[in-house]
Order: C-alpha cells, then sequence, then structure tokens
C-alpha cells in the first residue's frame, strides 16, 4: 500500500510476519459471521471466568511453579502473538491486516470512553507507524490532524508497548506544558490504560509511592526492607521505565531514550520545538544510528502560538526529501490525516468522505462573511495541509482570504511550474543563455519564449551590454552582500521575473514567471544567477540600494545598463526605507485584490499571509516581489509620459521679427 509517499507491504492473506524469525507464517482468520453484511471487528474478549481460573492457577503455582492452566496459556499465547505479529479479520467479506500494534491498542487499551472501534483510518496511520517504526532511517512520525481524534490515546499505546515488553528501556514524554504532560498524556492516556489490561499484559512495576504512578511508571519491582528484600533477589524484572519532564529543550539531554513523545507540538508556546528536537533527537541516536523512535502528535493553532515552530519541524519532515544517507532534514516522516476521513464512519470502519465534506463545507459557509472565523474554522477541521496553516484574516495585512483561497487552489494543481536552471549555453559566458529542467534547480519557471529567437535579445553599445525587452518584462530583488550572516538566520537571496501587461493579452500577462530563493554558497554565484535571468529575458533589475554588492558586480561584468533607476534617481536601486516598505504594502494589496489568480507561487503567497511591515527581513519572497510591482509601476509611469508628450515643430526654430 502506498501511504503518503511511503510503500507498506502487507503481509500475505491469512499470514503474519513473525517478529522473531522474520518468516511469514499462517494465521486463523478472525471472522465474527459467515455472512458477508455481518462481518464486522468484535473484540476477543477474556475466556469466561478468567479471573477465578487465573486465582486457581496462582495456588497451584504456590506448590508447582511449572503448572499452567493449559486453556489461559493458549489463550495468552494467542494475544502475545498477535500483539506481536498483527491478525487478519473478515470485515464486510474482504480479510484486514492489522499491526500488531494496531490489535493491542483495539483489542485491550481501554480509554475512558471504552475500548475504541475499529476504523479505517486509524488503520493506515498504523501501517505508516509501523514502517516508521520498521524502517532503520526513520527517526519516528510526525503527525497533523483535527483536534478530538485520538491522537494522544494511540501515541500512549505506543509508548506503552516497547517499553512494557522489553529489558532496559526508557520512554520519555513532553507536552506543551508540564501539566498536561502529566495529567492528560501520562495518567490519563497510559496509566490509566495501563492499569486495566490483563495481568499477562501488566508486569511487574514499582507501587512504592501507589498502585497509580504520578511521575514514572517504573517496571521494577516494588522495594522491600530489612529480610523482606531478599525474597526478590534474582526474580526477574523488565527495568525499564515510562517518564514525564517539562517542556524545557534540555530536559531529557544526555538521556538515553527508546521511545519519545512530543504531544501538541503545534501549540507548545514555552519552548521551540524546533530547537527542542534537535536536543532530543541525539537522545534516540547511537553511532549515527537509531536506537528509538519519536511519535510527535498536534493540531495547529495560532502560529505566533507554537505553530510557526512546529512548521519548521514539519516542513523538515517531509519523506519525499532525503538527503544522501536517506534521511529526512529532522529524521521523521509527516502524516496528515483530512478533516472529511474522521467524522462519519460505518459499522465497518468506512469514512463517509462526502458526507462529511458536505458538513464542513456547510459550516464554513456561514461564516463566509466573518474572515477571521471562516480561517478558525477552516485551520481548525483541514482538508489539505496548507489549510491546517492556514493564518487568519486578522493577523494578515492583506487579503487572508483571497491568498488562502488560491493556495488551496495551486495545491491540486500538478505542473504549475517548471524546476530548473539557465545557464550559458557551452559555459561561455555573455553569449547564449539557455534554460534546462532538473528536478534540483533554483528556478521556478512558468513562461519561457516559444522561439529561441525571442530570448537573448541584448545589443552591446560603447563595450557595455544594454537590454531590449524593458517594456515587457522586470526583475525585482532581494539581495544578499554577505556569504555567511551574523545572526543565526542564513536569508535568502530572491528575486522574480514579472512579465508586464500587454495589449495583445497573453495568459501570463501580470503574472511573476520566474522565482528564485535560493542561497548560492556564494554571493557572486547569487549575482550571476540573476544576471542571466536578465540576459534572457533582457530586462532590467530593481534591488535594494543599499546591498551594492550586485551593483558592483553588474558594473564589473558590463552590464550596468541592466540596473534599473528610478525617475529622478542618481544611482540604481531603490531605498530599503520605511517609506519603500509602505508603498510595497500598498501596490502588493492592489495586486492581491486584482491579479491573485496570476499568481502561481505557493511560497509567495504563503510570505504575503505572513508578511509583517516593521520585520521585513523575514520575507524574502513578499520584498522581492515587491521590488518587481514598483518597478513595472514606474515603467508603465514612464511609458505613460512618454506617450503623451508632444513636440510643436515651430519651437526647433528661432523665431524672427518679420519686418
Amino acid at each position: 500500500m502506498i501511504i503518503q509517499g511511503i510503500d507498506y507491504k502487507l503481509p500475505p492473506v491469512g499470514k503474519v510476519k513473525n517478529v522473531i524469525t522474520g518468516k511469514n507464517e499462517k494465521r486463523p482468520i478472525i471472522t465474527s459471521s459467515s455472512k458477508k453484511e455481518k462481518q464486522v471487528w468484535i473484540r476477543t474478549e477474556l475466556p469466561k471466568d478468567y479471573q477465578k481460573k487465573r486465582s486457581e492457577e496462582i495456588l497451584k503455582q504456590k506448590e508447582d511453579p511449572d503448572y499452567f492452566d493449559t486453556e489461559l496459556e493458549a489463550f495468552r499465547s494467542q494475544e502475545w502473538d498477535r500483539r506481536l505479529n498483527g491478525v487478519w479479520f473478515m470485515n464486510n467479506g474482504s480479510p484486514e491486516y492489522l499491526t500488531g500494534l494496531h490489535y493491542f491498542f483495539l483489542n485491550w487499551w481501554c480509554i475512558d470512553v471504552g475500548y475504541p472501534s475499529f476504523r479505517k483510518t486509524d488503520q493506515e496511520y498504523f501501517y505508516f507507524l509501523q514502517f516508521c517504526i520498521e524502517d532503520p532511517n526513520c527517526l519516528g512520525m510526525i503527525e497533523l490532524t483535527k483536534r478530538r481524534q485520538g491522537k494522544t490515546v494511540r501515541a500512549g499505546c505506543f509508548m506503552f508497548d516497547l517499553i512494557s515488553r522489553s529489558k532496559s528501556k526508557n520512554g520519555g514524554i513532553q507536552s506543551k506544558t508540564a501539566m498536561d504532560a502529566k495529567n492528560n498524556v501520562f495518567q490519563k492516556n497510559i496509566v490509566g490504560p495501563f492499569k486495566k489490561l490483563p495481568d499477562f499484559f501488566r508486569p511487574v512495576y514499582d507501587q512504592s509511592k501507589g498502585v497509580t504512578p504520578t511521575s514514572e511508571l517504573r517496571f521494577y519491582r516494588t522495594t522491600k526492607r530489612g529480610s523482606k528484600s531478599l525474597e526478590d533477589l534474582g526474580k526477574p524484572e523488565l527495568e525499564s521505565q515510562i517518564d514525564w519532564k517539562s517542556s524545557d529543550k534540555y530536559s531529557y539531554d544526555g538521556t538515553k531514550l527508546h521511545r519519545y513523545l512530543g504531544d501538541e507540538v503545534g501549540k507548545t508556546m514555552e519552548v521551540d520545538v524546533w530547537e527542542r528536537h534537535n536536543v532530543v533527537r541525539f537522545c534516540a541516536e547511537l553511532d549515527g544510528e537509531y536506537i528509538g523512535k519519536f511519535l510527535y502528535t498536534t493540531t495547529v493553532e495560532e502560529m505566533e502560538s507554537g505553530g510557526e515552530s512546529f512548521k519548521k519541524l514539519w516542513e523538515a519532515s517531509d519523506q519525499k526529501v532525503k538527503n544522501a544517507h536517506g534521511r529526512t532534514q529532522s529524521g521523521l516522516y509527516r502524516y496528515f490525516t483530512p478533516a472529511y476521513k474522521t467524522l462519519y464512519f460505518d459499522k465497518y470502519g468506512v469514512p463517509d468522505e462526502e458526507k462529511a465534506k458536505e458538513y464542513y463545507l456547510a459550516e464554513r459557509e456561514s461564516f463566509l462573511h466573518d474572515d477571521r472565523a471562516l480561517s478558525n474554522i477552516i485551520r481548525r477541521n483541514p482538508f489539505t495541509i496548507d489549510e491546517a496553516f492556514r493564518i487568519d484574516g486578522e493577523r494578515s495585512l492583506y487579503n487572508a482570504m483571497k491568498l488562502n483561497d488560491r493556495i488551496d487552489k495551486l495545491s491540486w494543481r500538478d505542473n504549475v511550474y517548471t524546476v530548473g536552471n539557465f545557464e550559458w549555453v557551452g559555459d561561455k559566458e555573455d553569449g547564449v543563455v539557455e534554460f534546462k529542467p532538473m528536478s534540483n534547480g533554483r528556478y521556478k519557471v512558468c513562461y519561457l519564449f516559444e522561439s529561441k529567437d525571442d530570448a537573448n535579445q541584448v545589443v552591446k553599445r560603447s563595450g557595455n551590454y544594454m537590454p531590449t525587452k524593458n517594456s515587457q518584462f522586470v526583475i525585482g530583488c532581494d539581495p544578499y552582500d554577505h556569504d555567511t550572516t551574523v545572526d543565526e538566520r542564513r536569508s535568502n537571496g530572491a528575486f522574480y521575473v514579472y512579465k508586464k501587461h500587454n495589449s495583445t493579452s497573453n495568459f501570463y500577462d501580470s503574472s511573476f514567471i520566474v522565482q528564485y530563493i535560493y542561497r548560492p554558497s556564494t554571493a557572486r554565484q547569487f549575482y550571476e544567477d540573476v544576471l542571466k535571468c536578465c540576459h534572457y529575458y533582457s530586462c532590467q533589475v530593481l534591488f535594494e540600494d543599499n546591498k551594492v554588492g550586485i551593483k558592483s558586480y553588474f558594473e564589473d561584468r558590463g552590464y550596468g545598463g541592466f540596473l534599473m533607476y528610478l525617475p529622478g534617481s542618481t544611482k540604481p536601486g531603490i531605498s530599503g526605507s520605511l517609506k519603500t516598505h509602505q508603498q510595497i504594502a500598498e501596490i502588493t494589496e492592489d495586486y492581491i485584490e486584482n491579479n491573485i489568480d496570476r499568481v502561481y507561487y505557493s511560497e509567495l503567497l504563503k510570505d504575503w499571509l505572513e508578511f509583517d511591515i516593521t520585520k521585513t527581513t523575514k520575507f524574502d519572497a513578499a520584498m522581492s516581489a515587491g521590488y518587481t510591482l514598483i518597478a513595472d509601476k514606474y515603467i508603465l509611469l514612464k511609458n505613460e509620459l512618454a506617450k503623451k508628450r508632444v513636440i510643436n515643430a515651430s519651437d526647433l526654430f528661432k523665431k524672427y521679427k518679420v519686418g
């Protein structure tokens, strides 16, 4: 099964993979009825009179330690086999496979409202989780979905399962606050279900501080005093434990962790969860190998309430983007469940997606005239990942509804642009530039010339290169001058190519047709990337004039004519002043209102959504797009003035008085 970019291989029907031998072995398929329509998931309960028989067994074992009840032992062996290896059951005429962890969760993990129901969405979740557990290059899983979908319940079971059946293992828990880690995760979703388990799944644990642990669940024998302590010497114990700590990023630093649960990471405000992850991840790594597995869970709230840091973690966990070692940047794989897969289910656990969509769309429609409320509704019940990270109208400087809607539309479209690089043909500088598609390219391109003859229309005058298509294209650039930054943030170089409005309408008129957001190893490499684009489209570039590096580079290369001078200015570029920032905000707002459907880059749309006029250095895309729109405006103004200029021929000749 292909599940969100991973390929999970099911065992053959009627077989399970033995975790000890690694071989597929035949097992009975559980069925609740011989009739197809009556085949549903039903728990396997304890044998009749289990407690009575177990008490009798214990009494006999005091006299004969090797004695066991054959019926009870067969049942215990069966349930341990299912917990470890999984099981098949018939569901409406179809065999369904449950992983061992999923079976343990469904059959034995009793929560405050009883035992969980079988749901196909949970089944896929456990497949994905099992893949993460088995993949040696995966540190774990990060889950994002709507609230109240049992995330913490499943996570508690994940934590308990390994630690409670393995020697010398440690499990750690953190949440948005220490009290949340203690009350909502540890006590409610681990200790609570643990106490309800049958005795054969409940290992010996330390009860020295009471039968209901509050700070740690230690699978050690309870310490006895005096001569009584000798009675337990040599008796087996796991010597494993589960505990919780505050949300501080150094709480687990130096601790070996085999399971880690980070609950509600999108709501965590007390610490930067991205920074914390880059501390705690090394608790589960030894000599470059992962010895433990993580599970992060959350819904996304306001970005200023922890979501922005979580977003970094999410973006660094894309299983489709791996390094040379076959790992994501975070080590994690990410998993998203749309809200419409979590609302309505039939008796077979199949979600009614259409009914759920109708419900949520009707709910959204009732808030169409309240942008902020609508954004909150959408974010809390998202259909897509972009909706989950949606920013409300109150926070956004621009029209959040239009921006979010455009992001949603683009999320459903493929091949909006082509990724690649602009390169000098034959590595011959100042010759011909061509575009080469490549998956790891630095440019995202929507529009190229149909004819090669239309490209590279550059002329040379007095030893300098000059553009010829300023009336058709313009580039706006937010550059950088230094190869390294003085703070922790590595700002990217960014620029856009803009195709101007033309009387002969074109699909890409008034559109950003090239996006470049990247930081090459040196600033000079960035300047060269800008220059190549200027050469191909034969147009000028407007840049922030306090970044003098690009000016010097262009002039040294003989491309000073490609630097844009604003009317009345004696030097190329535009001031990075507060006045300019205000101008960018005004012209961007106008563009969004009138041309939003002409934007094809989600990075730019998201930058506009989050744009803060007081912190412009954080928004490379928004600023470079702003310079682009200003450049377009001034060129349009110059063209209009040129059209209105009327020259009186008589003014060209000296007037003489006629006698």
